[in-house]
């Protein structure tokens, strides 16, 4: 190969148009612009929609409903991440971290058959709400009862919804993932804005607007996905047990993280009152933000943590994840900078007087915050890496603590120690998972010269 084309760069300057940044400026700049910081741009945009529309969707129920009515809501929408358990366990995580690996037709018999599983799962957990939550009422319960049985409609629609939303990271079409859930999110705030106009005065107003809109959505994303599926040669059997050997560790792990980290607040509306809990969900809005970006990397990042697996091996996983801290960290620290310094402010400007005596909270929701940031790459490289036992592990001993420590807290603090049992559930993860993450650093073998960017984080940008 000649001078200027692969030879030594010190000998072919003078035939090189422009020289590739050596300089750490240099590289910053090749971080931030190339295909694949675009790609996450756009993955950044689709999680700040989702984001968004949350946002302002608990911004118009806590202004229009009592605290009560509006813990009810934010029991029903922490409940969906439970139902999210095991649609990532059993269908997304096996998905987006073996499809792209495989062959075209293979790939296509895969996303297939787990559009089946999908359905399945969306249909059983629809009628399980729908029965429990008609059983509650019948004994009388009025808020938990019709909250439980609202949720049919969002468990039904928005999984899959979500599914289609991810089958387009799976084969590289994040502009249609971005379509999708922007008519979603602009159906869902027109939803909720009319029926609130109209008089709705409870909590499970929002559940059915997100509902419905996601069923909108995922009329589009049928269409948009409509030569991809196959229906003919799609064996449910096979594709049932590729997703649950890959995935039994994920969902035991994002089960157990559900239990041991989410379940406080539901907790809360349980031992102390539902009004906590609305509390709980007005101090969490306000670092919404921070959900959106954790939400894009595990998106975006884990099938191409995996895709470049396979292309550079473990180097390349090790390079994307400290680009993946070096691009996202910052973000996250001014975010709860903003959210510690103006709490009161924020509050008052985003609901009123109701909850500025929780102001003081929010010193503890952004340590929570950053605990549950501080390893949230390393998991979703140990999912790329097929390494999903120590997060089950991890969950289970954060489960622990919340079974102890966290229900006396809880008891003992209120929505105080709700979230102080939070940080701590994510202390224990984040230990577990860094430690997990150090010693397969170290039990790497050692190669004789380390990857450059081009060769451990470049090499795939193309197909990334």
């Amino acid at each position: 190969m000649g001078p200027g084309v692969g030879g030594d760069p010190a000998l072919s300057d003078d035939l090189r148009p422009a020289p590739p940044p050596t300089t750490r400026w240099g590289r910053m700049a090749r971080l931030l612009s190339g295909e694949m910081a675009r790609q996450g741009y756009l993955s950044g945009i689709d999680q700040a929609l989702i984001s968004l529309t949350n946002f302002i969707t608990s911004v118009m129920l806590a202004r229009a409903l009592t605290p009560t009515q509006f813990g009810a809501y934010g029991v029903g929408f922490i409940l969906l991440r439970l139902a999210r358990a095991f649609q990532e366990g059993l269908v997304i995580q096996p998905m987006t971290s073996l499809a792209p690996s495989m062959p075209p037709a293979a790939r296509r018999a895969h996303i297939s058959g787990s559009g089946g599983l999908q359905t399945g799962i969306a249909v059983a957990g629809a009628l399980a709400c729908a029965g429990l939550g008609w059983f509650l009422t019948a004994q009388g319960n009025t808020v938990a009862g019709p909250t439980l049985f609202a949720m049919w409609c969002p468990i039904l629609m928005v999984q899959p919804q979500e599914f289609i939303r991810r089958v387009f990271y799976t084969v590289d079409q994040v502009p249609l993932a971005v379509l999708n859930t922007l008519v979603s999110g602009v159906a869902q705030i027109a939803l909720l804005a009319w029926w609130l106009a109209a008089g709705a005065q409870s909590g499970t107003v929002g559940l059915y607007a997100m509902g419905w809109s996601s069923g909108v959505a995922l009329l589009l994303g049928l269409l948009q996905t409509r030569r991809l599926w196959m229906w003919r040669g799609v064996d449910l059997m096979a594709t049932w047990r590729t997703n649950w050997v890959f995935g039994r560790w994920v969902l035991g792990g994002t089960a157990a993280s559900w239990i041991s980290i989410d379940v406080y607040p539901v907790l809360t509306a349980g031992l102390v009152s539902f009004a906590a809990t609305g509390a709980y969900r007005a101090l969490q809005n306000i670092v919404a933000p921070i959900h959106s970006l954790m939400r894009a990397m595990d998106t975006y990042f884990t099938p191409r943590l995996a895709d470049r697996r396979r292309i550079a091996g473990p180097a390349g996983v090790v390079h994307m994840i400290r680009r993946m801290f070096l691009v996202t960290g910052p973000p996250v620290g001014l975010v709860l900078l903003v959210a510690v310094a103006f709490a009161e402010p924020l509050l008052q400007w985003l609901y009123g007087p109701t909850y500025l005596a929780y102001a003081g909270g929010m010193r503890l929701m952004a340590l929570f915050y950053a605990l549950l940031y501080s390893f949230w790459p390393i998991q979703s490289a140990l999912k790329a890496l097929e390494k999903t036992r120590p997060i089950f592990l991890g969950s289970m001993a954060a489960l622990v603590a919340m079974a102890t420590i966290g229900v006396w807290a809880i008891l003992r603090w209120g929505v105080y120690g709700t979230i102080a049992g939070q940080a701590l559930s994510a202390a224990i993860l984040s230990l577990v998972l860094w430690s997990t993450w150090l010693r397969w650093l170290h039990s790497r073998p050692k190669v004789t010269s380390t990857p450059t960017p081009s060769q451990a984080g470049d090499s795939g940008v193309a197909s990334a």
